[in-house]
């Protein structure tokens, strides 16, 4: 459910840049949510592998959630080179807001 509303609000911001700055700027916002979902996705996973871990070795689970970190921070900057300078030349700003507001959103959603 949780990221089904972070999909819901990256289509929300996306439409919003879609009458505000055309097409391309929609496309780099839809990016920009997708890179918070891929997180999120890949955040959840990690987690059920160290919840898992725990069981069996318990005091590794921390090791997986630090190379998750990392694992997630150099997927987020490659995914915004990607994005930005390297085969998709999107537009940044819509892609930086969208991912903000979205991650944002994922920050409120789960702390209920």
């Amino acid at each position: 459910m949780l990221k089904f509303n972070l999909f819901i609000v990256t289509l929300a911001i996306g439409l919003a840049f879609y009458f505000y700055q055309g097409s391309l700027a929609t496309q780099a916002a839809l990016y920009g949510g997708c890179i918070v979902i891929f997180n999120v996705w890949f955040t959840m996973r990690r987690m059920r592998a160290a919840d898992e871990i725990a069981k069996i070795a318990p005091g590794k689970e921390v090791t997986v959630f630090y190379v998750a970190a990392i694992q997630r921070f150099i997927y987020t900057l490659g995914f915004f080179i990607l994005g930005m300078g390297g085969l998709l030349k999107l537009p940044p700003v819509p892609m930086i807001t969208t991912f903000s507001i979205v991650y944002l959103t994922y920050l409120i959603i789960s702390k209920e």
